[in-house]
């Protein structure tokens, strides 16, 4: 690595806005010179290997789905599925360009507008554009997209179609797709799916920065044109700090190049604490009349590695964060805004500087918000595997992922590989620095620095190590993480519906992930990245913000922070009490295992950034403990982690963990003996008398109320893993009945107890339900089965009076019996 590497970057999020006046001109009344419009709704879609011939204009597709875009098909692989949209333009204009563009087609693209093949595009994950205009006709035009994410198809694309996938390739235009118009004169669209402006900031100090904006210009007429480019930057306040200008040659269809350069003073830089955002307006004049114009946003900062540390405007940071897919449960990779937004306020709300955007290039989106946010972001090119892919397919999608994120402040690392033993890594990193000398070219290594004098265009190797979950103890990462000093992932995984006491944790991968396992990985790791080796490691990365598809543990990675759902698991709120010490936080541990058969003095583990807190078990005199006193099983010291070997009593538990000052975090558990029958419902609970009719099933009442995402049944070992997804809101307040999963054969039983007080009974299940005299009521539902997939339910519905038997028959699928009280409920 070299001893000092600089570099400053912008914002960029191009879009049409209302001009400014060049000086001394009046453009008067006249359309925009930019017009960018979604082709959203508007969409036809079949998946058919057979199918051929749908590029022509005439081809029937009436019986096809209608779909909306961005849109996935899901992984199955296909080599012919079609989309299909109209629109209609008028009369042809030879002052107008019409360009189609995409921002994500997985995997391979051929375009045709009104039959006309316009191009094919190669590779997921960065944008293309294509010039429609000589195929338009006046009026309704067809544009249609064939595409396949088969892997013979995409064998040279980033990833490789051949080879290990470390994530699923769900095809589809899965993101969002435009037409967009401009003058015959215009920035130029058409270089590697860019706006055609890159700037550069260099220099940048509190004193001063020099800017350096560079347009592409596109001059699509048959005549020279004479243009100007005009630059104009303002603050976030709106005051105009800079306006510069510049004239360009054009001759017949040429596309040229002008460069405009200007010095700001006492520039606000951004960073972090202060994500200060400049407004640059771009803008191609062609005599008295504005052609074009653009929109960006800059962002003034100066970043270098100086002796192994990262430097952030002079100032040493140590880069604290996580990696990130672009998946979400209900929509996969055809993520919306809202999924994104929520993502980043996640990030933000944990705490973290730093995002590694893996595996490769992400929506526009997401670097816009890392921007507004003030997080810096390691953006990755999408060679993911160690198959030999074709270098200059490699390296054309590595410059379509610099190009298209350049000016982004964000961005202050390319990564041109991830885990691939160093394959073609080398022509990667030379067509990024190419293109970008002043940004870090990293890579991210499970196989150590072999090869790294081989590879002179890299500036860093970071490394993905799990040791303590794929091999060894979680003491041992302390070790392996000095040594490596960047790590690029780490962590393990976890699922809400496995647990283990926390004084005997255990798993087996992919097999049987608890909660309390990932707990100690989590407070291991913690606790050497921020407390005992902090200056020792300056780069950290925890895999991964949300859970994803792959055949891993029931087709899930789960080493998410959050659910796919996004459900936060335990080792989401240990983190952020690290990475936010001045922000109170009081959270107790595995709360979704709501029913412990272990041992009765397993305890209530609490994790907290305060100085102190003090717990209480159903009311009883409190218990305190310090922040610093809780050691691990091998007797090593662990901050932000309390743990209370309280004995639990038969039934229900009430928890409550307080600092003193306001913050606070509570609990109900219920606990059972392996040895006890199962507890009968408290005095102030709504129902008694609760019976089984199957020794094997234990029911026990739950009293509290039902939660989205959380599991039902009240087996942990991963042989029960069904969940609410989100709780109807008939169903919303309501009590339920935990048994081991209902769908097993073996467990079929019928429930019974008698009610205290009024109550509607509910039951929720995939089969036909408990008949007569439920009804099923009008409210659809969806929870995951013990595959972990999203299936539907149904809710059936009977009021109940107090004193009345209720009695549920066997099912032959998953349910769940729950109760509402018609009156107050019980605690």
């Amino acid at each position: 690595m070299r001893a000092a590497i600089a570099a400053v970057a912008l914002v960029v999020a191009a879009c049409a806005g209302p001009p400014a006046a060049q000086p001394g001109a009046s453009p008067g009344a006249q359309a925009p010179p930019r017009e960018r419009v979604p082709i959203a709704s508007e969409w036809r879609f079949r998946a058919s290997d057979d199918l051929a011939g749908a590029e022509a204009p005439g081809f029937d597709d009436g019986a096809w789905d209608a779909v909306t875009v961005p849109h996935t098909w899901g992984p199955e692989p296909r080599r012919n599925a079609w989309y299909r949209a109209r629109f209609t333009v008028a009369a042809p204009d030879p002052d107008r360009r019409v360009y189609v563009s995409f921002e994500g087609v997985a995997t391979r693209a051929d375009v045709y507008v009104n039959g006309r093949h316009l191009g094919q595009h190669l590779g997921a994950y960065t944008a293309f554009t294509f010039d429609a205009t000589p195929a338009l006709v006046p009026g309704a035009n067809v544009v249609a997209v064939r595409v396949s994410n088969h892997p013979q198809d995409t064998v040279d694309s980033l990833p490789s179609g051949a080879g290990k996938q470390l994530y699923r390739m769900y095809g589809g235009i899965y993101r969002k797709a435009w037409l967009l118009t401009t003058r015959s004169a215009h920035f130029d669209p058409l270089d590697h799916g860019s706006s055609g402006l890159y700037a550069t900031p260099s220099n940048v100090t509190a004193a001063s920065a020099d800017l350096s904006v560079r347009a592409r210009v596109r001059n699509a007429s048959s005549a020279s044109r004479t243009l100007r480019v005009v630059a104009r930057l303002s603050d976030a306040e709106g005051r105009e700090v800079f306006a510069e200008d510049g004239d360009v040659e054009a001759g017949a269809g040429a596309v040229v190049e002008a460069t405009l350069r200007e010095r700001v003073s006492s520039p606000r830089l951004w960073g972090p604490r202060t994500p200060y955002l400049y407004r640059l307006q771009a803008e191609l004049w062609d005599g008295g009349r504005l052609v074009d114009a653009l929109t960006e946003r800059v962002g003034f900062r100066d970043f270098r590695m100086q002796d192994g540390r990262f430097l952030l405007n002079g100032e040493p940071v140590l880069l604290r964060g996580v990696g990130k897919h672009q998946e979400t449960e209900h929509a996969l990779a055809a993520v919306t805004d809202d999924e994104l937004r929520e993502d980043f306020a996640n990030l933000k709300d944990l705490g973290v500087n730093f995002v590694r955007l893996a595996h490769y290039p992400h929506a526009r989106l997401e670097y816009d918000l890392a921007d507004e946010l003030g997080l810096l972001v390691w953006a990755e090119n999408g060679h993911s595997n160690s198959w030999k892919v074709d270098p200059a397919s490699g390296e054309t999608l590595t410059r379509e992922m610099v190009r298209q994120n350049y000016n982004h402040p964000s961005i202050v690392m390319w990564s041109v590989g991830n885990e691939t033993a160093f394959v073609r890594v080398n022509p990667f990193a030379a067509a990024a620095k190419a293109d970008d000398p002043q940004r870090l070219v990293v890579y991210a290594s499970n196989t150590g620095v072999q090869g790294r004098k081989r590879q002179p265009n890299l500036d860093l190797i970071a490394h993905n190590t799990y040791r303590g979950w794929y091999r060894g103890e979680p003491w041992d990462f302390e070790e392996r993480a000095v040594a490596l000093r960047y790590v690029a992932e780490s962590g393990g995984g976890a699922v809400i519906t496995n647990h283990t006491d926390h004084l005997a944790a255990r798993h087996v991968v992919d097999s049987f992930e608890p909660e309390e396992y990932r707990q100690e990985l989590a407070e291991v790791h913690f606790q050497t990245v921020f407390r005992d080796h902090a200056q020792e490691i300056p780069l950290y990365l925890v895999w991964i913000l949300r859970d994803f598809g792959i055949d891993k543990y029931k087709g899930r990675n789960t080493k998410g922070l959050l659910t796919a759902a996004n459900f936060r698991k335990d080792a989401y709120s240990l983190y952020r009490s690290f990475l936010r010490p001045d922000e109170p936080l009081v959270h107790i541990a595995s709360k979704t295992r709501f029913l412990r058969r272990g041992l009765p003095d397993d305890g209530i583990k609490v994790y907290s950034n305060r100085p102190s807190l003090s717990l209480s078990l159903d009311g009883g005199a409190e218990v305190t403990q310090g922040n610093g006193g809780f050691r691990h099983r091998n007797g090593r010291r662990v901050d932000n982690v309390f743990h209370w070997r309280v004995a639990l009593r038969e039934g229900r538990n009430v928890v409550r963990v307080s600092d003193g000052a306001g913050h606070e975090d509570t609990a109900i558990v219920y606990y059972n003996a392996s040895d006890r029958p199962a507890p009968q419902p408290a005095a102030d609970e709504p129902i008694e008398e609760l019976r089984s009719s199957n020794p094997r099933v234990p029911a026990v009442l739950i009293a509290q109320e039902v939660r989205d995402q959380w599991p039902f049944y009240s087996e942990f070992d991963g042989s029960a893993d069904n969940t609410f997804d989100r709780v109807p809101p008939e169903v919303a307040g309501a009590f339920w009945i935990s048994t081991p999963r209902l769908s097993k054969p073996a467990n079929r039983t019928r429930i019974s107890f008698r009610l205290r007080r009024d109550a509607d009974v509910l039951v929720m299940a995939t089969d036909a339900g408990p008949g007569t005299p439920f009804v099923e009521a009008d409210a659809p539902c969806t929870w995951r089965d013990n595959e972990l997939r999203l299936v539907p339910c149904r809710l059936f519905r009977r009021p109940g009076r107090s004193g009345e038997r209720i009695v549920i028959p066997p099912g032959h699928g998953d349910y769940v019996v729950l109760l509402r009280p018609t009156v107050t409920k019980g605690t």
